[in-house]
């Protein structure tokens, strides 16, 4: 018994953890994909934005749940900083896009329970998938910073 309860525990542990690396090879991808686009003007972030969108549909969509489910629950913030990003200036709609050289790109999803849903109505939240990350752009270059 004891056996078939790790079993059990591991098979939802297990899903959470591959749903969490889908996750967050978007939130990479999208990050870069958006970096890219920003230039210091507001339709370099409108780019941005839809540099993000962009991955998330047509034929070649990233997805998750093993590539059956859209990834909807999407979150772009973007930051000041030089070479460093200033952790209080996020924001999704920033009021002078010329400082901002940070983009942040989160992704949420509720992981589908099989065998631990019993456990669900104790702590709702404990099955939300989150993964994010932020990129920097500089001049004519875009890296991964978290």
């Amino acid at each position: 018994m004891i056996l078939l309860g790790l079993a059990v525990f591991g098979i939802d542990l297990g899903r959470m953890y591959m749903i969490k690396s889908e996750m967050q090879a978007f939130a990479d991808a999208a990050a870069l994909s958006a970096a890219a686009e920003m230039d210091g003007s507001k339709q370099g972030l409108a780019r941005a934005r839809a540099a993000v969108n962009r991955l998330t549909v047509g034929p070649n969509a990233m997805r998750w749940d093993m590539g059956s489910r859209p990834i909807t629950e999407i979150f772009v913030g973007f930051a000041k900083g030089d070479t460093s990003l200033d952790p209080r200036s996020w924001q999704t709609e920033p009021e002078s896009p010329s400082d901002c050289r940070f983009v942040r790109v989160a992704a949420t999803a509720q992981a589908p329970l099989i065998f631990l849903r019993v456990f669900q109505p104790l702590r709702p939240t404990a099955s939300i998938v989150v993964a994010s990350s932020v990129a920097m752009h500089t001049s004519g270059a875009t890296r991964l910073v978290e």
